[in-house]
Formats: C-alpha cells, structure tokens, sequence
C-alpha cells in the first residue's frame, strides 16, 4: 500500500493540475515533479538501499540520520541554484522550487522508513509511506481547487509532509528505537564513501528519464511537455508492482548471498526476472487496446487519442527500466556497486545526446525513442554484471564443496 500510494500521488496530483487548471500548468507541474524526482536522489543520497541491508548494522542509525541531514542541506542549495540559473518565469521558477521541497521532506523521512525495514519492522514504514502522500495529495487538491493557484497548492503539499512526519513518522521512531544524535565525521565520511557510487548511478538514472523531457522545454511548449508526461506516467505502474515483490525480499537476498546461499538467491533473483516480463507484456497489451482512451479521459486531454504507438513503446521501456531497477539492487545487495558506474556512464552518454537529435526532429516519438535506448543500454549492462557474478558465486561453492 505505501508503495503503491507513494506512485499513484504523481499520476492524481498530475490528473487534478490537468482538470483544475489546463494543460499548460500541467506541463509545468510535469516538469517541476521530474525535476524535483533528479533534486531528490541528492536528498536520500541513495542510502536506503545500503542502510535496508545493513543487517549487521556496520553503521548505526546516527549516522544515517546525520548523513541524511547534511544532503537534504544539499539539496536545498542546489535546487535553489538550478531555479536561479535555469532563468524560468517566476511563476514556472516558483513552483519547481516549492515541489523540490516536497520532496526534500520526503527524503528526510525516507531515513525512518530504512531503520524500520532494516530491523523487520517493513510494516511501520509502509503505514508512514502510505499516509503521507495520500494526506499531502488530498490537501493540494483541495487547495488547489478553492484557490486554482499551482503555488499554494504546492506550499500545502510541503506543509502537510511536513507536519505528518513529525506526529507520526518521528514518534515511531522514539516509541520502537530510541536514539542519542551524535556526529562522528571518521563514521560519515566511511558511508559517503559506500554511497557516492549509489548515489551517482540513482542520479544518473533520474536524468537519463527527465532528458527527454529537458529536449521537449528547450524545443517545445509546455502543453507538449504535459502530453509527455501523460502517456509516461504509466510506465511507473511496472516499477511499482516489481518493486511489490522485490522490495521486501531485499533482507532475505542479502542474507542469502552472505551465506552463500546461491540457490534460493538465484530462485528469487529469476522469478523477480518473470514477474517483470509478464508484466510488461500486459501492460503493453493493456496499453493497445485500452491505454489511450483511459489516459485521455483521467486527464481529460483527446490528443492522447493519437499517441497509441508512443504509449505502447512507453511501456516497453518501463519493463525495461523495472529490470534496469531491480539489477541495481541485486548488484548493490552483491556489494558490487562500484560497477553500476559501467551502465550509468554508458547509459548518460546516450541520454546526453540522443534526445537532443531525436527530440527536435520527431517531437514526443523522438523522446520515447531516446529513453528507451538509454535504458536498454543501461540494463544490458547490468544483467550482465549480476550473471557474471552470479556464475564466479556458484564456481566458487563448487570448489569448496569439492575441497571438502
């Protein structure tokens, strides 16, 4: 449910900037949620996937706390940075800020929700994952549609978070897992280190998605922007039902490849493998016959009527990125993240390039086009990384096992 809630609030928050206020601030929220999507890998700095298996706690949760406190800093700055040097109108310039903030507090709590997964308590982090953007999304739609104002919406959505942390997420943490802050630089600078690959590759992940989406701002209108958003929210709903049956069994996968335990590992690797194709397949049969005319009622938008071909492919390259996405926790669960930078720096040259040709010349074909390149590239990469791995794990049993 907190997985499935925190996808969902990007698609209904988008549908009620769409119906409330039009197309053109439909692109704009579009544009500040992606934006606000590459501000937020500064934020959580990509540690979650390293603190949920930390299962010997090699760093305590003071020093993920601290951490996460110095980059939601950070990222403050930087997104402050980027509005000012973009050169937006003020209205654009002051809605993509506030929506970074949004989820600057979502990054800062996303620290709880690690803690709780990484001592089985999943539960806690999926109630605190599921109330707080349901709650946030119903106070901007709210305000939203009495005020028909994008910013005052937005500055609610921070508001709410905000607020919902702090009665709910913070007093968990006291009420189960009590906690002395304290800082040591020697212990920070150790997991910086652990986590800068992580956080490179999750960084450049994030912009090889909004690439397409900065070719379309720099050549078209904001209305064109909007379509594009429309016909990729989608995708999202392969990541979100992968991540339903990955994501808990992160703990177990790293249990299994400590102890070498290479057959449930690779029974739960490939079945996740399955599980993604099939649902790409029915997304992508879902997307034919039906996609269109759904999206173009939710958004109350006829011209995504045209653009079943894109949607289709869309969802081609969301299965792609799903696999993309659970092969980067697999290798970080391996401990071998320092080869994501491999896929990442492959995958970031075809996102720096390809869409600037392709954009211009075939509009929103071009930037679905350009995203689906980057992502194969990316995921070949990293199913061959796992499978190489994966084969050196089970030689080196066999010879332990033929030693004894």
């Amino acid at each position: 449910m907190g997985s499935l809630c925190n996808a969902l609030s990007s698609m209904i928050l988008a549908i009620i900037v769409n119906w409330v206020t039009g197309e053109k601030a439909g692109g704009v929220f579009a544009f500040a949620f992606s934006n606000a999507q590459l501000m937020y890998t500064i934020g959580g700095f990509e540690i979650r996937p390293l603190q949920s298996t930390d299962i010997d706690e090699k760093f305590s949760f003071t020093n993920y706390f601290s951490l996460r406190i110095i980059t939601c800093v950070v990222m403050i700055f930087v997104s402050a940075g980027y509005v000012l040097w973009s050169g937006f109108a003020p209205e654009k310039a002051a809605v993509i800020w506030l929506v970074c903030m949004y989820k600057m507090v979502e990054a800062f709590a996303d620290v709880f929700a690690g803690m709780f997964q990484q001592h089985d308590r999943i539960d806690l982090s999926g109630k605190t994952s599921t109330f707080r953007p349901v709650l946030s999304t119903v106070a901007f739609g709210v305000v939203l549609v009495l005020s028909k104002n994008l910013m005052a919406a937005s500055a609610t959505m921070i508001f709410t978070s905000a607020l919902l942390f702090a009665v709910f997420d913070f007093r968990l943490k006291k009420k189960y897992f009590p906690f002395t802050f304290g800082f040591s630089f020697e212990e920070i600078n150790k997991l910086i280190i652990e986590a800068v690959p992580l956080f490179i590759a999750a960084f450049i992940n994030m912009y090889m998605n909004n690439a397409p989406k900065y070719a379309i701002d720099a050549a078209f209108s904001d209305e064109i922007q909007n379509a594009y958003g429309i016909i990729f929210m989608p995708a999202f709903v392969i990541n979100l039902f992968s991540l339903f049956a990955f994501r808990p069994l992160l703990t177990d996968l790293a249990r299994y490849w400590n102890e070498g335990q290479m057959r449930p590992f690779r029974k739960i690797v490939g079945r996740i493998v399955l599980w993604i194709v099939f649902l790409t397949l029915v997304s992508m049969a879902g997307a034919y016959f039906i996609g269109a005319d759904i999206l173009s009622v939710l958004y109350h938008r006829t011209m995504i009527l045209h653009l079943k071909k894109e949607l289709v492919l869309v969802m081609f390259t969301g299965g792609i990125s799903a696999t993309a996405t659970f092969m980067y926790y697999v290798i970080t669960v391996m401990r071998k993240q320092r080869l994501l930078m491999v896929g990442y720096a492959l995958g970031f040259l075809c996102a720096l390039f390809i869409p600037r040709v392709l954009v211009p010349e075939y509009a929103l074909m071009g930037a679905v086009v350009s995203c689906g390149i980057s992502m194969f590239v990316l995921s070949a990469v990293f199913v061959g990384i796992v499978i190489f791995f994966v084969a050196l794990r089970n030689g080196d049993s066999a010879k332990n096992h033929i030693d004894v």
